[in-house]
């Protein structure tokens, strides 16, 4: 991979993590029409992001999952626009403090880590394209949830707190991160679910090549730990047996566990 395109993904991290700093500080002190202009950081580390991905795209003559780099700068181009397509209908803005700021850690950590070196990859690209564009939406639900979940528990801390008016005002209500808990959930369900399907049915066509065992596969069994936790927490949210600080909770250590399987099956 030339070291150019490879730069474009650490500058749009940069630009992510830049982005994380003004939103933290807009919580502590108001934002004027100069800190206004900034929030343009994003907009321009996604513009890189997609340029990095255009370029590995032409490189590779399909879609860029040659490298774990590629890999993982997609999944996170996916997060990007889930969350930038949910900011207005499910008003998420206030979540910005902390997505930015991971997403900008993210993407430094996986230009840092990420082999740039080509990998060997099983399924063919139909079927790879079905099984992991629907696995990263599902992951980028899931971390929306887990930023609302985030922000849940600093806006109830500050509620109860004495002298944070201006402070929680810069959060959405508690009903609203309730909503975006449960609708990021709705959304990363049921798209992990027709992902990991394809996946399980490319598996058992080429069972003869892969042999009688592949469901022990590390990534097979990851995305099942996953899909089994997330069924958990949907079904008894949906149900209104959990709600508010434990959901939240739960939300949170369910993308915590995402990202640790997720990061075990991927460097295996």
């Amino acid at each position: 991979m030339p070291l150019v395109v490879s730069l474009l993904f650490l500058l749009a991290a940069g630009l992510y993590c830049a982005q994380g700093v003004v939103a933290i500080v807009g919580v502590w002190r108001p934002v004027g029409p100069g800190w206004a202009r900034r929030f343009g950081l994003a907009a321009t580390g996604a513009a890189l992001h997609t340029a990095f991905l255009v370029c590995r795209a032409l490189a590779e003559r399909g879609l860029p999952l040659a490298t774990r780099l590629d890999s993982l700068a997609l999944f996170l181009w996916v997060l990007v626009v889930v969350f930038l397509a949910c900011q207005r209908p499910y008003k998420v803005g206030g979540v910005a403090p902390v997505f930015w700021p991971g997403l900008g850690v993210g993407a430094v950590l996986a230009w840092a880590v990420a082999g740039r070196e080509p990998v060997a990859e099983g399924l063919e690209r139909l079927w790879l394209v079905l099984h992991l564009v629907p696995v990263y939406v599902g992951y980028a639900g899931f971390a929306l949830g887990a930023g609302a979940g985030a922000c849940y528990l600093v806006q109830e801390r500050l509620l109860r707190g004495k002298g944070a008016a201006a402070r929680w005002r810069k959060f959405p209500s508690l009903e609203t991160l309730e909503r975006v808990g449960r609708a990021s959930l709705s959304l990363g369900f049921p798209a992990l679910t027709v992902g990991l399907a394809a996946g399980a049915l490319w598996a058992v066509q080429a069972s003869e090549r892969l042999g009688p065992t592949w469901y022990m596969d590390p990534k097979v069994v990851a995305g099942l730990v996953v899909w089994i936790f997330y069924a958990a927490v949907l079904h008894i949210r949906l149900l209104g047996r959990v709600r508010g600080r434990w959901a939240a909770v739960l939300t949170i250590a369910g993308f915590a566990l995402t990202v640790g399987t997720f990061a075990a099956a991927h460097f295996y």
